[in-house]
């Protein structure tokens, strides 16, 4: 019943209203497009969005929040992310903190969580109601609560980490709260259930305004602190200021019986109102037109995924967001704005030209438009056909060229000049003569001048083809023919199938003070010298361009495949000059309001007027740029690193974080809080400790890397917005590999010496292999000198002997015989000498292994007779060991090679012999200080003809040692013999017993004597 009664009052009102002039409400205007200016973007329950949304905030990091029915999410304009894992939340509202904290009311009696530094957890609000209506932040930080469902301390505050609550003792009556509002001035204003309460900075209890309100009401602050609120009577501001006078303004009606139930201005002073059941609903520019502001609406009709709005919200890009059951919408202003007024979808192509007053005129299958500066189209001639052909009629108006006649159109009528035949044309083009040029394909190429018909001769069907036509800067016209143009004088350029380089001429431009075309392949400018060419390879643009005008400050602006593009007049100019040269355009798109593409037909398809906008054909209507209003993106955007994939565990990005052992390849996802066109979006990253080089992509929001080991890494990443805009800092992401068992210091120590160990392994047995083989022929020697040694006994020393005893005998026989014994004698002593001698040759075979090397050493010494007083002493370094039996003898013949070339010619006053018993290595070296060794003699092959030097190389290497010889001129020589120790010693390495020596030197004379 009450509803009735409020609804019989609302329809007196509105009579009230019709029939009394002045009255307090103004009659409701008319209901115009909402979306002109703006693009509409959104996201389905199938594309990830939530349903029933019912909140919609920003926090300081740029992240969209976004509360409802299924839970609480970020989003980033790409990706929605939901917060607080499985649990269930119905979040009836959402704010964003100054602090970077946001706030999360929530429904069913769930009470108030707040997310702060990652983690979601509770805000400890004593007595929950049974849902969070609405919050507010003040000026100091405290947060405010509006608790629904109660009438009783229906309103909260935290502040200073202590909640307190208001009611009937803070001057607040006992009814349900349903919005609040911090306005600018710090006046607290609250929405209740039938009344709106506000407190002023400093005050303690709450003063009424006397303003009577219906339920689910909502307040909104335009840009002058002016108070303005919704209810099921209309949309009127109540205040000028926060704390200001209280006013009844005149209502801005709309048929709504909800009301706004939440509301805002947006910058550009526009009020946005979400209703419950019938869209959004924008009021424009209510502070300067005031009752007489246009009230527009978007519904499902209009766009958006759903007609039940509960949210909406502005950016701080200026995006205004709106949450409906179905889904997420996004109204984004762009630059690309339909023509209103002229209908879309023309069944004919639509045409453009601009007279020489800078007027533009449109047309479409049913009438001519004039577009003045500064003005919406305005039709001014309806026609009985299609408008084949528009283009400027010299200094005063246009050319239309219909099936039936041309029109001459200008501010002050329009003239007719019925056509001679039927034709199409193609196109117009009127030339500094007055001669306005129709191609018209089969139909040749038609003419008219003062009022007079003609067609060019030599063109027909097949013939020509004449297709279309532009003005040069010198007034000729230019005419474009698909075939071959017939030879002879013209009155204009042609243009044929000969000046085709461009893949198939599609745009006959009018350039900056040059003919261009433009085909498949790019840009050329054919009556230039050189005929220079743009490339699409290098430059995209300029592929299938169909229009092409110059702007009034220093830009021209194309249209084709590829979109609009604006570009500075002078760069193209640059890049015409000196193809090659990098040039920057802006480019509009799908993404900036463009709804179609580009006409493949003749005339112009993109003009500019004399007020600068910019205006171009599609195949579905005809679109506009204000280059003044173009706005420009300055916010830099907030880039975030948000997890890391190693393997297929996923890791949440935080400070410090360390990879499981193993990890050689990650996935970094990161992003960045740009949402106006996210898809614009471009990325820089880096990975310090891997790659120290930037990577950039666009639209894509992922980093891989792969080959990388243990240690810390710095993953960087820095964005730019659709601007161009860069992020100021890089995020970054300190992280670690962990070592694995196999990676640790430890473990490589440990490998490092078993492979050591191994190796030492290797090496001793084959040591051991090589000593073996070396003692192996070493016995075989030494079996060899024994049974030559029994040879020579049984043989040579016993024949000796024998032949002595019979010398002996003879001697004997003539022992009276002076002179015989004078003969036999001496050869008698020199065989027993000999007989010594062979006995102990015949000893040093058989205990080769006994033999004192210092001593055998001293006794080759004392052979040298020739040397006395130059061969000094015998020096051993080191404990003397025992050589291998089968190393003595050459040891002994080095020596004795090199101590007897050192006596027979060296020269010296002193000769030097020496034995070191190392540790390491056995050395023996002849040292003299003659008259040195000539380099022919030094030289592997030594002298023709004298091989001692070759014989010592070859020794030294048969016992796997190293010879070394030392001379120079005047200096003296040294040579030296070196053998490693594990070659030259016996196993045991026990001393030689220099008594033994001594007893085998005596022996002589003994056997001489038994002899």
């Amino acid at each position: 019943m009450a509803l009735l009664k409020r609804l019989i009052r609302a329809a007196l009102l509105l009579v009230l209203t019709a029939l009394l002039p002045g009255a307090g409400f103004a009659a409701e205007p008319t209901i115009t497009d909402a979306l002109r200016g703006f693009a509409i973007n959104h996201w389905s329950l199938e594309e990830g969005a939530p349903s029933r949304i019912n909140a919609i905030t920003q926090s300081a990091d740029g992240m969209l929040w976004i509360g409802g029915v299924d839970g609480l999410f970020r989003f980033d304009g790409v990706t929605f992310e939901k917060v607080g894992g499985d649990r269930r939340l119905i979040v009836s509202d959402i704010l964003a903190a100054r602090s970077g904290d946001v706030w999360v009311g929530l429904a069913r009696g769930q009470g108030l969580l707040v997310y702060r530094h990652g983690r979601l957890e509770s805000a400890g609000m004593p007595n929950p109601s049974r849902e969070i209506n609405d919050m507010a932040e003040d000026r100091s930080g405290a947060i405010w609560v509006a608790r629904g469902g109660r009438g009783v301390l229906s309103l909260a505050r935290l502040a200073g980490g202590r909640w307190q609550e208001f009611g009937a003792a803070s001057g607040l009556p006992e009814q349900p709260v349903w919005n609040l509002l911090v306005a600018r001035d710090g006046t607290l204003w609250v929405v209740l259930e039938r009344a709106i309460y506000r407190l002023p900075p400093g005050c303690a209890r709450f003063q009424p305004t006397g303003l009577g309100v219906t339920p689910r009401s909502s307040l909104a602050e335009d840009a002058h602190g002016g108070i303005w609120l919704s209810d099921r009577e209309g949309t009127r501001r109540v205040a000028r200021s926060g704390g200001g006078k209280i006013e009844q303004g005149q209502r801005l009606l709309h048929p709504e019986p909800a009301g706004g139930t939440r509301s805002l201005f947006d910058r550009r002073g526009d009020l946005w109102e979400a209703t419950w059941s019938d869209g959004v609903v924008r009021v424009i520019d209510p502070l300067q037109r005031g009752p007489g502001s246009k009230v527009t609406r978007l519904g499902m009709a209009g766009g958006l995924l759903s007609s039940q709005t509960r949210a909406v919200f502005e950016d701080r890009e200026g995006n205004i967001w709106i949450g409906s059951e179905l889904g997420l919408n996004m109204l984004r202003r762009v630059p690309i704005t339909v023509a209103p007024g002229i209908p879309a979808n023309s069944y004919s192509t639509y045409r453009l030209a601009a007279a020489a007053d800078g007027t533009v005129y449109a047309a479409e299958a049913a009438g001519v438009y004039r577009i003045a500066a500064g003005a919406d189209p305005v039709r001014v001639m309806a026609t009985r056909s299609p408008v084949e052909a528009l283009c400027a009629a010299g200094a005063d108006g246009i050319w239309a060229i219909t099936h039936e006649a041309a029109f001459r159109i200008t501010a002050n009528g329009r003239s007719e000049f019925a056509k001679p035949r039927p034709f199409i044309a193609q196109a117009c083009a009127q030339d500094r003569d007055g001669t306005v040029w129709m191609p018209a394909l089969d139909d040749g190429l038609m003419h008219l001048r003062a009022g007079r018909w003609g067609s060019w001769p030599g063109l027909g069907p097949g013939i020509g083809d004449p297709a279309n036509a532009v003005i040069l800067p010198d007034g000729r016209a230019a005419i474009q023919f698909r075939g071959t143009m017939p030879a002879g004088p013209t009155p204009f350029v042609a243009i044929d199938r000969r000046f085709d380089h461009v893949g198939g001429i599609e745009g006959l431009l009018a350039g900056p003070g040059m003919l261009l075309i433009s085909g498949a392949t790019g840009l050329e400018a054919p009556m230039q010298p050189g005929r220079p060419f743009l490339d699409k390879a290098r430059y995209p643009w300029t592929a299938s361009l169909n229009g092409l005008a110059q702007g009034r400050s220093g830009d021209s602006w194309g249209f084709g495949d590829n979109g609009v593009f604006q570009i500075r007049t002078a760069d193209l100019l640059r890049a015409l000059e000196r193809p090659g040269t990098a040039v920057a355009i802006r480019q509009f798109d799908f993404r900036d309001g463009l709804n179609s593409f580009v006409q493949k037909s003749g005339g112009s398809q993109i003009v500019v007027g004399g007020d600068g906008r910019v205006w171009f054909a599609t195949r579905r209507n005809i679109l506009m740029i204000d280059p003044e209003a173009i706005m420009r993106n300055s916010l830099a955007p907030a880039v975030m690193i948000r997890s890391i994939l190693a393997g297929r565990h996923r890791f949440n990005a935080a400070e410090g974080l360390t990879l499981p052992a193993g990890t050689t390849r990650i996935e970094a996802d990161f992003t960045a809080t740009s949402l106006s066109v996210p898809q614009r979006v471009t990325f820089r990253y880096r990975l310090l400790g891997s790659d120290e080089a930037w990577t950039t992509v666009r639209n894509v929001r992922q980093g891989i890397y792969a080959d990388l080991g243990p240690g810390h890494y710095t993953l960087e990443v820095l964005a730019a917005n659709e601007d161009g805009v860069w992020s100021k800092e890089p995020a970054r992401l300190h992280f670690s590999i962990a070592r694995a068992f196999h990676q640790t210091l430890w473990f490589r120590t440990l490998a490092a010496l078993t492979i050591g160990g191994l190796l030492y392994l290797i090496y001793s047995l084959r040591l051991r292999q090589v000593s073996g083989q070396i003692q192996q022929r070493m016995l075989a020697r030494t079996h060899e000198r024994e049974r030559i040694a029994r040879e020579l006994h049984d043989t040579m020393i016993q024949g000796v002997q024998g032949l002595i005893l019979r010398f002996q005998a003879v001697a004997d026989h003539f022992a009276d015989d002076p002179a015989a014994q004078a003969v036999l004698m001496p050869a008698l002593d020199r065989a027993e000498e000999m007989l010594v001698e062979g006995r102990e040759r015949v000893s040093g075979l058989r205990r080769a292994d006994d033999r004192d090397l210092v001593s055998e050493v001293e006794r080759l010494m004392s052979e040298q007779l020739n040397s006395p007083g130059v061969l000094a002493p015998l020096t051993v370094t080191g404990k003397p060991r025992r050589l291998l039996p089968e190393l003595v003898d050459e040891v002994l013949a080095v020596l004795s090679e090199a101590l007897c070339n050192a006596v027979r010619h060296s020269g010296a006053s002193r000769i030097e012999v020496g034995l070191a018993f190392g540790s390491l290595s056995f050395t023996a070296f002849v040292r003299d200080n003659g008259i040195g060794i000539s380099n022919v003699v030094e030289l592997p092959g030594g002298r023709e003809g004298h091989y001692g030097l070759i014989g010592m190389n070859e020794r030294a290497r048969t016992m796997k040692g190293r010879l070394r010889i030392e001379s120079a001129a005047g200096f003296g020589t040294e040579i030296t013999l070196r053998v490693p120790a594990r070659f030259a010693y016996l196993p045991g390495d026990a001393p030689i017993q220099r008594k033994a020596a001594a007893e085998s030197a005596a022996a002589a004379p003994d056997r001489k004597a038994s002899a």
